[in-house]
């Protein structure tokens, strides 16, 4: 009975129980997590669902990412109630913490800090960008801010 009962929790999960199949390209449900924010507290994406919302994994060592940084912030707001969360790579909460304040971040910053999340994600690079729309389905996934980014968190860009 119990190897049953296996067999169809892994068939169940990655389905994301009614959402449709979970993954990492586009048109899939993105993966859930749970994750501290430098600034305190914890972020669950499921919390975050109803609203668009750019994903951003990054580094505080990555010249690409540091280099978007005006463009999130002057993002952050400019679409009704699209919002932006980066997860930072795996380093210490106190260098992520300085450069959220140095740079000026004006959004959420979660840590990653075993590498799960951008596991799931299968972050390879970084920059790695997501733009997910209110149902938590991926609209766009890349290493730049799409010049369609407005349509796509207005939901009207394909």
């Amino acid at each position: 009975m119990i190897p049953i009962l296996l067999a169809v929790l892994l068939v169940l999960l990655p389905c994301g129980c009614g959402g449709g199949p979970v993954g990492v390209t586009e048109g899939q449900r993105a993966p859930g997590f749970v994750a501290p924010l430098v600034a305190g507290g914890s972020v669950d994406l499921a919390d975050l669902r109803g609203q668009p919302l750019v994903l951003v994994f990054w580094a505080t060592w990555c010249g690409p990412c540091l280099a978007e940084v005006p463009a999130l912030n002057a993002l952050q707001g400019s679409v009704g109630d699209a919002r932006i969360l980066a997860v930072n790579a795996q380093e210490d909460p106190s260098t992520v913490e300085a450069a959220v304040r140095g740079l000026g971040i004006r959004y959420p910053v979660a840590l990653d800090r075993d590498g799960r999340i951008a596991a799931a994600y299968r972050v390879q690079v970084l920059p790695t960008l997501l733009v997910l729309d209110a149902s938590g389905r991926i609209r766009y996934r890349g290493t730049v801010l799409p010049s369609r980014i407005h349509a796509l968190l207005a939901g009207t860009g394909a």
